[in-house]
């Protein structure tokens, strides 16, 4: 009976969420408009044919600032909070896959004599990958939604469904870890042996590389916020303002991970962080997914 449940509660989230939901007011409205529009009153005819309003003055007069029309930007660009950007950048921060990859880069660092040097060539490295590769990303897809404005309800509709999927996940593995403490977000082997190769001569020039292909092999687990801001932006701004919203997010992102980093140079032991992200990622995976399907619904019924 619960199994039915809550199948039942996913199967009516699903439907929410999905692009026929937002077009069901429209076509009621319609419908009720060709049922009820045979018969017209006189004074109603009057009205129509003799009143003409221009659609601009509704315009100037009626405008909401958090509702805007996904086939376009609205006339008055959004302004965004940039402290509201940074917040959100640091709360998705604190992700227990980029946790992992910390600790285990300071794993790596151990193994040099000038533990605290390399740690903060690892943290510099890692941090700059990472901004470099959220910033090209997200540059190159505002480009395309602003150049090409017709596929913006598509490019909506579609991050819609991928953040409300990946906020399932989310829920999920926080399952999946409580009953059998191992993670569905796995980290390829093939990036963990590229890690593990850091010598003194490359070890900045493959943090970097680190911090980019964990951007983009990782992106299920510490993208799914990025991409709701993406999707939101690419609706609600321009280019240039959406690259400098994109920079303070990244940039949020990457202060969790820079301090880390410096506690970890400066004497933290890799089995504290390892501990603390053992001890909390179920409830971190919970909070994200009920915060991505959230922002999912939000954006649906064009809330945001």
């Amino acid at each position: 009976m619960f199994l039915t449940k809550g199948v039942f509660v996913l199967v009516l989230l699903f439907l929410l969420l999905s692009p026929a939901a937002g077009s069901i007011a429209e076509a009621e409205r319609r419908f009720t408009g060709c049922f009820y529009g045979g018969v017209k009153n006189p004074i109603e005819v009057f009205l129509t044919e003799t009143i003409e309003i221009s659609p601009s003055f509704f315009a100037q007069e009626l405008s909401f600032p958090l509702i805007g029309n996904r086939e376009g930007k609205n006339k008055h660009l959004e302004r965004i909070s940039p402290f509201l950007l940074l917040a959100a950048g640091i709360l998705a921060g604190f992700n227990p896959c980029l946790l992992a990859v910390m600790a285990f880069l300071a794993s790596i660092a151990l193994v040099h004599q000038g533990r605290r040097k390399e740690m903060l060539k690892i943290t510099l490295g890692f941090s700059a990958g990472i901004f470099s590769m959220y910033m090209f990303a997200g540059v190159g897809i505002l480009s395309v939604v602003s150049f090409l404005p017709e596929i913006q309800g598509s490019f909506t509709e579609i991050s819609i469904l991928l953040i409300s999927t990946l906020g399932f996940w989310h829920i999920y593995d926080a399952y999946w870890l409580k009953k059998h403490s191992k993670s569905t977000f796995r980290t390829p082997e093939a990036l963990k042996n590229f890690m593990s190769r850091m010598g003194e001569k490359n070890l900045l020039m493959l943090s970097f590389l680190s911090g980019g292909m964990f951007s983009l092999v990782k992106a299920p687990c510490v993208g799914a916020i990025y991409l709701s801001l993406l999707s939101i932006l690419a609706t609600k701004t321009d280019l240039t303002r959406g690259a400098v919203y994109m920079g303070i997010y990244s940039l949020g992102l990457l202060l969790p991970v820079i301090g880390l980093g410096l506690l970890l140079a400066f004497g933290l032991s890799p089995r504290k962080v390892t501990e603390f992200r053992e001890n909390w990622r179920v409830e971190i995976r919970l909070i994200t997914g009920f915060i991505l399907i959230s922002l999912a619904l939000m954006m649906q019924f064009r809330i945001i």
